[in-house]
């Protein structure tokens, strides 16, 4: 029995008994330690007898379950990379980027004397990452459960699993959903830049990859190309993640890494990560978890979504951060009480975390199609307001290939009318006209528009 790389290692129901009763203050002063072969019964009946000696073994059970857990769980394979740490004040994330200085002409402004004066605002782009995942899991167990853990062998391992096996690998396996389907929105809203490679489906992987593998090396040169933000940002090889989807995952081992003499040569210098499929999400599961802010995929985005190969995004793409609560262990907040009519033990997993994506850091997503825009509508096209009233208009547009959904609204007549970037119109209580038009305009593709003729009374 030891504790290699936090991680307990036993072979028998004896050995973690005895791991348990050494490391737990109130059964190690007053139980003597299981004997090698012979039952652990009397033992188990002396723990569940007792109140106290239940209560500190469940404790520790729960502290241990976590090692257990990591032998026999689950393995996210986003883990490394998906995790930036825990929120300890405050609930909310502020993520500050500087992008680069203003130049000027020296020889314009060689005799502006007054030049040194003038204050220059840096360019700062900021975004803040809300707290917004606030779950609990649960499971029960009672004492029948604990006495018969102690009647088998191999039924404390059960104990611990039916204890916690369940809250924690849902925790683990929830947010590895919640976390892919981040990055699949992100990209059918168009706000992970599109990589369009022609020909894909005709070319040899080795191709593939060589395409992909240019992508990965403009990236590590400054570019406003590769995030949302139009923020100059490089990312370095090291720093790159770049996550395959399984069908190409195996056709790049077993067509260019296995079949290469110089293996170093053929492998890609980013970090790789799996996916099982882009397209492929638990939607039962995560409108459970989401809730109104869960929006599902269309059939056309979900058909888009099974053809993607390859996404690479920087390391400091996932701004996931665990609220720390009450100094709980790894920020996980587990809680039980005892029912005394069912003599049932009710198990619960708080888990607070910021669950968030940056719009800064460096991202691409290579598409089969070429992007284009076919399509911006508006709604309502049209409407009557009165004067000083509001209006919320929404906008969709039709994409192929990824291209970005975006729009801006500007105000094509009407004077004194507003309309914010959220598509909020504003109609000043002292306007002197009859109607006003207000225009979305893709981002992507500015020869696209659509407007909304608004009748002011």
């Amino acid at each position: 029995m030891a504790l290699r790389d936090g991680v307990l290692n036993v072979n028998s129901d004896s050995e973690l008994l005895s791991y348990i009763i050494n490391v737990t203050p109130e059964l190690s002063t007053e139980i003597d330690l299981p004997v090698q072969g012979e039952s652990i019964k009397p033992i188990g009946k002396l723990i569940i007898d007792n109140e106290r000696y239940k209560n500190a073994f469940l404790n520790t059970i729960n502290l241990i379950g976590l090692t257990i857990i990591k032998r026999n769980g689950w393995n996210n394979p986003w883990d490394e990379f998906a995790n930036r740490g825990t929120l300890r004040f405050g609930q909310q994330i502020r993520e500050l980027i500087v992008d680069l200085a203003n130049v000027y002409d020296y020889n314009e402004n060689a005799l502006n004397v007054t030049k040194f004066l003038q204050n220059e605002v840096p360019n700062v782009y900021n975004y803040i990452h809300e707290l917004n995942f606030q779950k609990f899991y649960a499971t029960t167990t009672s004492d029948e459960q604990m006495a018969m853990a102690f009647d088998s062998e191999g039924g404390l391992f059960d104990l611990i699993e039916q204890i916690t096996a369940s809250l924690y690998e849902s925790w683990k396996y929830d947010k590895y959903c919640v976390d892919k389907y981040m990055l699949a929105r992100r990209i059918v809203d168009g706000t992970v830049p599109t990589q369009y490679i022609a020909d894909f489906n005709t070319m040899t992987t080795r191709e593939r990859v060589s395409a992909i593998k240019n992508v990965s090396s403009l990236m590590t040169f400054r570019s406003a190309n590769y995030n949302p933000a139009g923020v100059r940002k490089a990312v370095s090889f090291d720093d790159q993640i770049m996550i395959l989807n399984t069908d190409f995952q195996a056709k790049l081992s077993t067509e260019v890494l296995a079949t290469s003499f110089f293996r170093n040569d053929a492998e890609m210098k980013t970090r790789l990560a799996l996916v099982d499929g882009f397209a492929n999400h638990d939607t039962e599961r995560l409108a459970m978890l989401l809730g109104s802010a869960y929006v599902p995929f269309t059939e056309a985005e979900l058909t888009a979504l099974a053809s993607v190969p390859a996404v690479i995004i920087s390391r400091e793409w996932f701004m996931d951060y665990l609220y720390t609560l009450d100094n709980a262990t790894d920020s996980l907040k587990q809680t039980d009480f005892y029912n005394p009519t069912n003599l049932k033990r009710n198990i619960f997993l708080h888990v607070w975390a910021v669950m968030s994506t940056s719009p800064f850091e460096p991202c691409a997503v290579f598409s089969l199609a070429e992007p284009s825009v076919t399509s911006v509508t508006v709604s309502p096209s049209t409407a009557t307001v009165s004067k000083g009233q509001t209006l919320q208009l929404t906008s969709t547009v039709v994409t192929v290939g990824f291209a970005n959904k975006a729009v801006v609204y500007s105000v094509a007549s009407g004077e004194g009318v507003t309309v914010n970037q959220e598509g909020l119109v504003t109609i000043p209580s002292d306007f002197s006209g009859e109607t006003a038009v207000i225009t979305a305009t893709s981002i992507y593709d500015s020869t696209k528009s659509a407007n909304a003729t608004i009748t002011v009374v």
